[in-house]
């Protein structure tokens, strides 16, 4: 069993999948280095000619190519998973890069305590059409809130998990049409509830593309919300005395 399963979805980001499947590399490659075993995963979902010559090489690299007609983000990553055989998940998309340590220092993170963390970068880096830092919040930080999870999202999808929490935990269905989106939101929530806890990995990034007509931007022009979790129950979260 790999320690790691370095997972990259594409659709259709152009050039910058280049970028981003050299950033997976240059982790992976990282993390080898401590003595870490990395299986890379790319998984192509309704792509145009340019995303299959860009990860064309992959499988004589020892990676794994699937390509998939979803049309669906989270559907996507939930196949992922599947396919997967590394002990943690890490995901990156086809138009986003991690910092070179990523890998290293958030499986460092995960295994302080096996199988009980999901580990999130210390800020995202966003670019292009939006130019902004966010910097994530630890669950065990002083400031953290589980009650601002019913408004708004602590964390994305791009965090190192154990495989188990996919598993146990897949993604809901995308239906912005209908009103629900932001399947990672989700995700936390309910990852939250079951006992798992988020942590911040101290000096990691992600570099974050920004562009309209994004399924993320749609959900957000569509005012979209989450499906209901028992966050949204007051009487969930266990009050200090």
């Amino acid at each position: 069993m790999p320690d790691i399963s370095a997972i990259i979805t594409a659709h259709r980001e152009g050039a910058m999948a280049g970028i981003s499947l050299r950033s997976m590399k240059d982790a992976a490659s990282v993390a080898a280095d401590a003595g870490l075993s990395v299986e890379l995963i790319a998984v192509l979902d309704n792509p145009d000619a340019g995303i299959r010559a860009v990860f064309s090489d992959i499988e004589e690299q020892g990676g794994r190519l699937e390509e998939v007609s979803f049309g669906d983000q989270g559907q996507v990553r939930n196949h992922a998973v599947s396919i997967s055989t590394g002990n943690y998940v890490a995901f990156l998309d086809g138009d986003d890069l991690w910092s070179e340590n990523w890998l290293k220092d958030a499986h460092a993170m995960c295994e302080t305590k096996p199988g009980q963390i999901i580990a999130h970068p210390e800020m995202n880096w966003f670019f292009q059409d939006n130019n902004n830092l966010f910097f994530h919040i630890d669950q065990e930080d002083e400031n953290f809130d589980p009650a601002f999870l019913r408004v708004m999202n602590y964390w994305d999808a791009l965090c190192m998990a154990p495989r188990a929490a996919h598993e146990r935990y897949p993604y809901a269905d995308r239906d912005i049409k209908g009103g629900f989106a932001y399947e990672d939101w989700q995700w936390n929530c309910e990852t939250l509830e079951a006992g798992l806890v988020h942590k911040v990995v101290p000096e990691t990034i992600h570099f974050k593309r920004r562009r309209g007509g994004s399924q993320t931007m749609q959900a957000s022009g569509r005012k979209a919300l989450t499906r209901t979790t028992r966050l949204f129950c007051y009487d969930w979260y266990p009050q200090p005395d």
